[in-house]
């Protein structure tokens, strides 16, 4: 009996290949697929870290801390403004820098201008090697003290052992200085994209169940024998959807602002959560929930409404929404040129990116990311409902 239940449960398997398709090669497509992007979105974008010198005397110190970026897998232009690059860091060895350096008695100022857009891991390097720097001039400082007995002049220890005085500021990517706070808030940014689509896969369920469940609980064939259209039957459930995911949105809003205020009281850091940055914030997430009902709506028409095709469309919206959030925490969007920019054509990124845009000082693009993302999603519903038949929906 057992053997004969496995052979029609094979059968079955056989006769439905588009669960084949989702559940084996979809897969095997998809999730190399995210590896690929989130590789690419490190090794085509590395840290660029742009030394600015203007003085030939200090060209020792430069050399120290290009050695150290490259070695460390960045990568070092010199004194190009008109690069087509927009580097994530820029040092600047001003013209007093040597004398300042070689004397044991003073700090020499150096000074560092991040991009606001670029990740952690570009300020990390060139703290890395300006602390590297540091030790060296404390190295050979002592090093002349050793060996100077005969010194008669009075020196400060701090001068010795803080010999670099470095100076951040931060910048957006059209080269506006904005505070620190700002620069904070472009990390919780990268924070929300990673909470912004889990919230959303609810409208997968209340979508696809709401369709697919009044087949399989037998009401279906009653509700497209009444007067109501299939437009209105479809729109329905898609409203229904859309009103629940709002709903469970709203705890993942208030819970970044609370985050928010909570990361910034606890570790004193400056933060300051304007208005436009919570209305950018929520609508993407109204935007998360109408693209995600979309996708289910379209995802249904291309596999069919059975329930097994719905853990298919359910992993292929996750899997969109895995992608856009775990990019958004690697590419820096000054710098997405092609073929990188490609990934704006999966589903999401443009959600994710239009926050980072919006943090970077680039409110247009932000804007119009997610003007794109609403003109697509009412028009794959619009469509979607259009090709939806009732023949379709009892047979497939």
């Amino acid at each position: 009996m057992l053997k004969t239940m496995i052979k029609k449960e094979i059968m079955d398997l056989r006769r439905d290949r588009k669960l084949l398709l989702g559940a084996i090669i979809l897969p095997l497509i998809l999730l190399p697929l995210i590896g690929i992007i989130l590789y690419a979105s490190i090794a085509v974008s590395p840290p660029v870290i742009e030394i600015v010198n203007h003085n030939q005397s200090n060209l020792p110190y430069v050399q120290a801390v290009s050695h150290y970026i490259t070695q460390n897998g960045g990568t070092v232009i010199y004194n190009d403004s008109n690069a087509s690059i927009i580097p994530d860091v820029v040092i600047i060895f001003p013209n007093d820098f040597n004398i300042n350096a070689s004397n044991i008695s003073k700090q020499a100022s150096v000074y560092v201008k991040i991009l606001i857009s670029s990740n952690q891991e570009a300020s990390n390097l060139v703290n890395n090697a300006l602390g590297n720097l540091s030790y060296s001039l404390v190295y050979s400082r002592t090093e002349f003290l050793i060996n100077s007995s005969n010194l008669q002049r009075v020196v400060n220890p701090s001068d010795i052992l803080r010999p670099l005085l470095v100076k951040n500021y931060v910048v957006t990517i059209t080269g506006k200085k904005v505070p620190q706070s700002q620069a904070n808030l472009s990390e919780i940014a990268r924070i929300i994209t990673l909470v912004l689509f889990p919230s959303a896969t609810p409208v997968i369920f209340y979508v696809t169940d709401g369709i697919v469940g009044e087949k399989e609980r037998r009401t279906l064939e009653s509700l497209l024998a009444s007067p109501i259209s299939i437009n209105s039957f479809i729109f329905s459930k898609v409203i229904i959807a859309i009103i629940l995911g709002v709903l469970s949105s709203l705890g993942d809003i208030l819970g970044v602002v609370l985050f928010s205020s909570l990361m910034s009281f606890t570790f004193g850091l400056p933060l300051s959560l304007s208005t436009s940055f919570i209305l950018i914030v929520v609508l993407a997430y109204l935007l998360a929930v109408l693209l995600t009902a979309a996708l289910s709506v379209v995802l249904l028409l291309a596999l069919g409404g059975s329930m097994r095709n719905m853990q298919v469309i359910n992993f292929l919206i996750l899997s969109f929404g895995l992608i856009a959030s775990f990019s958004a925490l690697f590419i820096n969007v000054a710098n997405l040129q092609s073929p990188l920019n490609l990934i704006l054509l999966i589903p999401y990124e443009q959600l994710s990116l239009s926050l980072l845009y919006f943090v970077s000082g680039s409110t247009f693009i932000s804007l119009s990311l997610l003007s794109g993302v609403l003109i697509v999603s009412v028009i794959i519903l619009l469509v979607s409902s259009r090709l939806f038949n009732s023949e379709r929906l009892l047979l497939k």
